[in-house]
C-alpha cells in the first residue's frame, strides 16, 4: 500500500518544472512575492510524485531547492511548503520527533499523527526518523507515555495490523459482543478487548465491528468508549476509531476546530489540508462543506498571507 495516492492533476514536464522551481527559489531574494506565488503554483498543483521528481531533478541540476526554499521562507507559509516538498514519511517523522522531545511535549500532535496512519505508513515514517535522528522512533514515543497508553502504542506500533478490504461479518459480531461485554455489561471495564480492536484489527473490520455493535445494541461504539473511558487513553481510543472509521469527518471536525474561537491553529490546518492532499482531501473538502460551509471561505477568513495562498491553492487542487 503507496504511502499516498498515485493522482496527477496537470501534465508535468520533470525538466521544466525543476528549472522553474529553481528560478524561483532564486527569486526569492529579490522579488518575493512573485516568487513565492510561483512556488505555490509549482507544489500545490502537482502530485506527490512529481513533486518527488521535481525535487530529485533539481539536485541533478547542483540544487537543494528544499533547503533553499526552507531558508529563504519562514512562518506558517514555511512549514506549508515543507510538508509538501519533503517526502510524506520524512515529514511525519519530524512532526513526531517536535511532539515528543523539547520540554513542552505535545503529546496531542503525536496522538494525532500515531493515530491516523496505517501500518505501512508508521513503518516508513519509523524507519526515517531512524535514518534522520539515529534514534529508535517506537523507543522514543513509548518513553513519552505511560501506563496503559504506553501499552496501546506499544502494540500499536509493534502488532502487523491486517491491511486489505476482506470482512468476516461473524468474526466483527464476535468482537462486538465482546466489547460489550468488557464494558457496559460489567461493574469496571477491561480495556483489553478495546485496545485488541484498535490496535491489531484492520480497517475494515473496525468499521464493520462498529456497525455490529451498533446493530445489537443500539448505541454508539463512539458514545460507549467516551463513557467507559477517562484521561489519555480515551483520548487515544477516540482518536483511533474516529479517523478509522470515518476519517473524512475526523480531519474535517480537525479544520473547523483548529478554526473556531479565539486565533486559529495553523499547524492543525497543515495537518489536515496540505498533508492530505494526496490522500483524501477532496473528501474531506465535501464533508466540511456539508457540515458547516464553504472550506475556501473559511480558509480566507482565518489565514492570511502567502500561507493563505498556499492552503488556498492546495484545496483548489483537488476541487478538479
Amino acid at each position: 500500500m503507496a504511502y499516498q495516492q498515485e493522482r496527477r492533476y496537470r501534465p508535468f514536464d520533470a525538466q521544466a518544472a525543476a528549472s522553474s522551481l529553481v528560478r524561483a527559489a532564486d527569486a526569492l531574494d529579490n522579488n518575493y512575492e512573485e516568487a513565492a506565488n510561483r512556488i505555490i503554483e509549482l507544489v500545490a498543483y502537482s502530485s506527490w510524485q512529481d513533486r518527488r521528481v521535481m525535487v530529485s531533478t533539481a539536485q541533478g541540476m547542483g540544487r537543494d531547492v528544499v533547503k533553499e526554499v526552507r531558508r529563504k521562507t519562514k512562518g506558517d507559509f514555511q512549514k506549508g511548503l515543507m510538508a509538501l516538498l519533503l517526502p510524506a514519511p520524512v515529514r511525519d517523522a519530524d512532526w513526531i520527533r517536535d511532539a515528543i522531545t523539547g520540554i513542552m511535549k505535545k503529546k496531542n500532535v503525536a496522538r494525532e499523527i500515531l493515530c491516523t496512519r496505517t501500518p505501512t505508513q508508521l513503518r516508513a515514517i519509523s524507519e526515517s526518523y531512524s535514518l534522520k535522528y539515529g534514534k529508535d522512533m517506537i523507543a522514543d514515543v513509548l518513553g513519552t507515555f505511560g501506563g496503559k497508553e504506553r501499552k496501546l502504542y506499544e502494540r500499536l506500533l509493534t502488532v502487523d495490523r491486517l491491511e486489505g478490504n476482506y470482512v468476516d461479518r461473524d468474526h466483527a459480531r464476535s468482537i462486538a459482543q465482546s466489547l460489550y461485554a468488557a464494558g457496559p455489561a460489567k461493574w469496571g471495564t477491561d480495556e483489553g478487548p478495546y485496545m485488541d480492536l484498535m490496535a491489531t484489527e484492520g480497517t475494515e473490520t473496525v468499521r464493520a465491528v462498529f456497525r455490529e455493535y451498533e446493530t445489537l445494541y443500539g448505541q454508539s461504539l463512539f458514545t460507549v468508549m467516551d463513557k467507559e473511558f477517562r484521561g489519555g487513553l480515551e483520548k487515544d481510543l477516540l482518536t483511533l476509531g474516529k479517523f478509522v472509521v470515518e476519517p473524512a469527518k475526523a480531519f474535517a471536525d480537525m479544520i473547523h476546530k483548529g478554526c473556531k474561537g479565539l486565533g486559529t491553529d495553523e499547524e492543525q490546518l497543515i495537518r489536515a489540508i496540505i498533508a492530505r492532499k494526496d490522500i483524501d482531501l477532496r473528501e474531506i473538502k465535501d464533508v466540511y462543506e456539508a457540515q458547516h460551509g464553504s472550506l475556501i471561505d473559511t480558509v480566507r477568513s482565518e489565514t492570511s498571507g502567502d500561507f493563505r495562498n498556499l492552503l488556498l491553492a492546495v484545496i483548489d487542487s483537488v476541487a478538479y
